[in-house]
């Protein structure tokens, strides 16, 4: 035990000094599955998937216009959920056969299309400055990819008309292929950890 010091300091010394790494050999090193770039100029079925998530992103707008449709929340993480789901309905439409995950972790969902090519499509709610240096993006373990694929990311432009109420102004789809992440070490500790009876010295 007299080395877990200095094996923490290690660790701490190691996270500060690896900066920026690329996403796709993130996600090849934590689950050996490759991420592949969308090719929408010579792959005739990156266009057909391309073009349907966009078709479908803007039938969503389009529905919320003509319905005046608003989402409701507290938080702008319930409104994300609550446009998952009927984005879902929408791609649905479509040739593509869409699966929401869990709601833990990334990616949100697997899209499945014509051609059997699996993309993964992570959904975010934005309602702040686009160049906000809020963390906005995390990646843990990969759990949930399970195949080499696409991993895109749609954005949506959210405005919060009166409170509580948010209508889609917009969205932004990226491919995550060329995306750089910056490692974060943290420890934590759950409420089981917290809570033991022999580090509580006060209660009511």
């Amino acid at each position: 035990m007299d080395d877990v010091p200095q094996t923490i300091k290690s660790s701490v010394k190691f996270f500060r000094s690896v900066g920026y790494i690329g996403f796709a050999d993130l996600v090849k090193s934590t689950t050996d599955y490759s991420v592949i770039k969308l090719d929408i100029e010579s792959n005739n079925d990156d266009k057909v998937l391309y073009d349907q998530i966009v078709l479908s992103a803007n039938d969503l707008i389009k529905h919320g216009h003509k319905t005046r449709q608003r989402f409701q929340g507290n938080r702008i993480n319930d409104i994300g959920n609550a446009i998952e789901d009927v984005f879902v309905q929408e791609l649905r439409k479509t040739t593509l056969s869409p699966e929401l995950l869990s709601k833990s972790g990334y990616p949100d969902m697997k899209i499945t299309d014509q051609a059997n090519q699996v993309t993964y499509l992570e959904s975010k709610a934005v309602s702040t400055d686009w160049n906000s240096s809020f963390r906005s993006f995390y990646y843990l373990d990969g759990k949930k990819i399970a195949s080499d694929a696409r991993h895109l990311l749609i954005a949506w432009d959210l405005i919060e008309e009166t409170p509580k109420y948010w209508q889609i102004k917009g969205w932004k789809l990226l491919d995550l292929f060329h995306l750089k992440v910056k490692a974060k070490l943290e420890f934590n500790s759950s409420n089981r950890d917290l809570y033991q009876k022999e580090l509580i010295i006060a209660e009511m």
